[in-house]
């Protein structure tokens, strides 16, 4: 089956392209930041809050994200100079703010990988959402850019419909034959293929959420439905692709009301939200009874003309002998990885590392999914020795990784060629997009704006932020800042440290 296209949204009017910049060196292209001029209401709903006490950003309406923006490409100078001084520039900062709890910082050359300034940078720290970094490289090594996943209906018919097959010479490996002389209801089998931004309408192609709509799977359902005679339909949802409690033990119940997390099924609406176009919105505890809903009132209506019933049923696995009636596919990987970083998608974090599981011959299991994460990374020659991972989104207070190991993943995404190097282009720009969209606002931090990307994490007594920032002189550098065990309340005082630093680093032409 082919893939649906992954074409780009047309510009709206009167929206500025953003100004990349490519830095070439022994043959590498290496993307990054070198300004960003986006009508922030064009990709943002509104402000983030300021004091979460855990991160996220709201997720917006299905067509609200350019899945593929277009820039227009300048060079960046692969002789720019390299900065010296730092710390003159840094340490003043952190030790005028008097951070409660411990804090790291790595700062390097991109390029050349050169330490410029660390601080503590070998000390693991709790790392909150800047885990979906670890996520997000892992799952461009394990499953490729380009991979999509698959929600498929397929068809399981009643026995006397499987007699009648026989009676005919059917091909009894495809299951039934469906026919016109059915007894029963056929059984329709939702299967869960690990999108969980699946739209309720019908597909969007330039959307990254609703890429793939229950309405058009509906539809091309009831139209096979009916070609074989099938009047009568039970719906009932395959969740078996991911097995275990999709509820990690390290996350609270309430945690559900405040949409930040839903328990992991490999089959979900719109990443379980009850609102999703609402700034913010709790998520759906059972998530695939939703979208089941939703398809089988798709269904309903798509059928109506042929007297299609419909009723919904428990979830169950679908047989091995059941025929494929429709399908469709979401974003490719590289969509859905921008997607979790930019909006801090907690679903779509533990939903790739389940992905990770499944393609490292693991099982897709809340237990399984970090280690699937880790293993994915030293693939890749990554350093792992101080990361340890209880979840893949970041929610967990037990994760650990060190600024040094995080910021050797940057460094790596920025010297990439593969598709690792898509990692850093997909973070959150400081000013304009996602999480970052609030900061680098005030006359303290707004030289960062445009010029940082990075990947911001926020728990109650911590906060974290790692990327890249390109200086005054058009070099690119690569960074990463954490603070935890900090006094509760406290997280704004290190997150305003990090960015005035680093606006300071951008001003720098200290060459």
């Amino acid at each position: 089956m082919s893939h649906t296209t992954d074409g780009r949204r047309p510009r709206a009017a009167g929206r500025r392209r953003p100004r990349t910049a490519w830095w070439v060196s022994g043959g590498a292209a290496v993307l990054v930041a070198a300004f960003v001029a986006l009508d922030a209401a064009d990709i943002v709903p509104g402000p983030f809050t300021t004091a979460p006490q855990i991160e996220v950003d709201a997720l917006p309406s299905p067509g609200a994200i350019d899945p593929e923006a277009e820039a227009a490409a300048a060079p960046l100078p692969a002789d720019a100079p390299i900065p010296s001084g730092l710390d003159e520039i840094v340490e003043p900062i952190f030790e005028d703010a008097e951070l409660s709890g411990r804090w790291s910082y790595d700062i390097r050359d991109a390029l050349t990988g050169d330490v410029l300034l660390a601080r503590d940078e070998q000390t693991a720290h709790t790392p909150a959402s800047v885990t979906k970094v670890l996520t997000g490289a892992a799952a461009l090594g394990a499953l490729g850019a380009d991979r999509r996943f698959t929600t498929r209906a397929l068809v399981d018919a009643p026995p006397a419909e499987a007699e009648a097959g026989a009676d005919t010479g059917a091909d009894s490996g495809t299951g039934a034959d469906p026919g016109a002389d059915s007894t029963g209801p056929a059984t329709v089998h939702l299967v869960g293929g690990g999108d969980v931004l699946l739209g309720p309408g019908e597909n969007d192609p330039d959307a990254v959420m609703g890429r793939a709509g229950l309405t058009t799977l509906a539809q091309d359902t009831a139209a096979a439905l009916t070609e074989s005679g099938i009047t009568q339909v039970t719906v009932s949802a395959d969740l078996s692709r991911y097995s275990g409690d999709g509820w990690h033990a390290g996350w609270e119940r309430p945690d559900i009301e405040s949409g930040y997390i839903t328990p992991i099924v490999p089959l979900m609406q719109e990443s379980g939200y009850s609102e999703p176009n609402e700034r913010y919105s709790s998520r759906h505890e059972d998530a695939a009874a939703v979208a089941t809903d939703s398809f089988a009132s798709a269904l309903a209506d798509a059928g109506a003309d042929a007297g299609l019933e419909v009723v919904v049923a428990e979830p169950s696995a679908a047989p091995s002998g059941a025929s494929e009636l429709a399908a469709v596919e979401s974003a490719p990987v590289s969509q859905l990885v921008e997607f979790m970083l930019v909006h801090s998608d907690n679903v779509v974090a533990e939903v790739l590392g389940r992905e990770v599981a499944l393609a490292t011959d693991r099982e897709a299991t809340a237990a399984e999914a970090p280690s699937a994460v880790i293993d994915a990374l030293a693939s890749q020659d990554l350093d792992t020795g101080s990361i340890a991972l209880q979840d893949t989104s970041g929610l967990d207070y037990g994760n650990r990784i060190s600024a040094g190991d995080l910021t050797t993943i940057i460094e790596a995404s920025a010297q990439a060629e593969g598709d690792l190097s898509m990692l850093v282009p997909a973070m959150p720009v400081a000013a304009f997009s996602g999480t970052l969209a609030p900061r680098y606002t005030s006359d303290e931090t707004e030289s960062g704006a445009g010029v940082v990307h990075a990947k911001t994490g926020s728990l109650a007594t911590v906060s974290s932020l790692s990327g890249t920032v390109v200086t005054a002189d058009d070099r690119l550098l690569v960074f990463s800042m954490m603070a935890d065990e900090m006094d509760r309340g406290t997280s704004d005082e290190a997150r305003l440290a990090f960015d005035t630093a680093l606006a300071r680093i951008a001003e720098c032409g200290c060459g």
